[in-house]
């Protein structure tokens, strides 16, 4: 079993990545289970077809894809509690997705507050894109997490590496994904937690079909090369790192 914290499906620049073809990517991949979210939200708010998106995503994957809705301003603004994207229909809406980079979202704002206000009435976690980006590096979310203990945040490729780190040290209710993680910093990310036990606090990620716009080589073989480096890191950690942290995530959330 190897759990996928780290996928996207639809809409990207010139692209569109539909299930069946994000599916075939991760079986080839060896990736059995996963969570993922929805980069049409960039284009769109309807929610419609967005939820059109999950229930093809849940029908196609048998229910072993978890959806985490990307929220956007707009959405916000055209459903200020965002119930209005939260149809089950397309299976149970297990997070929410931050892009700091796509949007500008100041990271002590008013609009990141209120996400995290629904996180916490919810019961859901947040995932945070974190990047070497002054406005979306994971110390600048120290403050928001301190405010809020019981929300659980995801640390999306732990960016910058050692702010990610002094997070995962200060906020108990912080993880870390490995999607894009250059493996120098995965040694580094493997270290620290060994010696201050927050390996129950890392989930593999791939950040698939992303990585493959940047290949000329196939995205599947590329997959399993990084699985296998990983997992040979990663050593007796690997069955938690691959599979058990993301179970326990999902059991404190309730999902």
């Amino acid at each position: 079993m190897l759990f996928d914290f780290h996928v996207h499906m639809g809409q990207y620049f010139d692209d569109y990545y539909t299930p069946p073809r994000i599916l075939r990517t991760l079986r080839l991949a060896g990736v059995t289970h996963f969570a993922y979210s929805s980069t049409s939200t960039v284009v769109t708010d309807d929610p419609g077809f967005l939820l059109e998106e999950r229930i093809a995503m849940h029908e196609l994957s048998e229910g072993r894809a978890k959806p985490i809705l990307w929220v956007t301003h707009d959405m916000l603004k055209c459903s200020p509690d965002l119930s209005l994207y939260m149809d089950d229909a397309g299976g149970k809406i297990c997070g929410l997705k931050i892009h700091g980079v796509s949007e500008n979202w100041k990271p002590n704002g008013r609009d990141l507050h209120r996400v995290f206000d629904i996180a916490r009435e919810r019961g859901l976690f947040i995932k945070l894109h974190t990047g070497e980006h002054e406005e979306c590096e994971a110390g600048m979310y120290k403050k928001i997490c301190s405010d809020f203990p019981n929300v659980r945040v995801v640390l999306a490729h732990g960016r910058p590496i050692q702010q990610a780190i002094d997070m995962l040290r200060c906020c108990p209710n912080t993880l870390v994904d490995t999607s894009f993680m250059p493996h120098e910093h995965f040694v580094q990310l493997l270290v620290a937690a060994r010696n201050e036990n927050f390996v129950d606090r890392i989930l593999f990620g791939t950040d698939t079909p992303i990585p493959g716009r940047h290949l000329k080589s196939s995205l599947p073989r590329h997959l399993r090369s990084r699985i296998a480096q990983s997992k040979k890191m990663a050593g007796k950690d690997w069955k938690k790192i691959s599979w058990e942290n993301a179970m326990k995530l999902f059991t404190y959330c309730k999902l």
